[in-house]
């Protein structure tokens, strides 16, 4: 069992696991927290933020441009793994 705690507001932003700050940790054992995180969750809304978050974070960005019905920005962000 591992104790995770994240604490925000004012100046006090803080990601513990165990009491451990994860700045911190290892890439290799914040790798390994968030795989077990990863194969716990079964909501499939927060599984999709996370994929998109991660694509977003590595793929290469395209401007799409402007729809013209509605005015929004098109964008794609593509990653090959």
């Amino acid at each position: 069992i591992m104790k995770l705690e994240y604490t925000d507001g004012c100046i006090c932003t803080s990601l513990t696991v165990d009491g451990k700050e994860t700045v911190d940790m290892s890439k290799e054992e914040l790798k390994e927290v968030i795989c077990k995180l990863l194969d716990k969750e079964s909501d499939l809304g927060v599984l999709q933020n996370i994929w998109r978050d991660l694509v977003t974070s590595q793929g290469e960005y395209e401007d799409l441009g402007q729809c013209e019905e509605c005015g929004d920005y098109i964008t794609r962000y593509t990653l090959e793994i």
